[in-house]
């Protein structure tokens, strides 16, 4: 069960059990199950590290706009 006092707590659960899911099936289907396994969980955390990246990117554009229209202090 997914509980937590956050937004992003229950969202890091509940990503972390459907990964888990979809590992399973992958692996119950699967003939070679654990290098399938092995290769959907490197892909998810691939296309999650792609994720995190561009929101980095998009908070840094952000904070700079924000910082040359006078809206947020230098250097935050």
């Amino acid at each position: 069960m997914c509980v937590g006092s956050s937004v992003a707590e229950w969202l890091a659960c509940w990503t972390r059990r459907r990964r888990a899911g979809v590992q399973l099936a992958v692996a119950i289907l699967s003939g070679n199950s654990l290098r399938q396994t092995a290769h959907t969980h490197r892909a998810s955390v691939h296309q999650s590290a792609k994720l995190v990246a561009a929101l980095l990117r998009v908070v840094r554009i952000t904070a700079g706009l924000a910082e040359s229209n006078g809206n947020l202090l230098p250097g935050l």
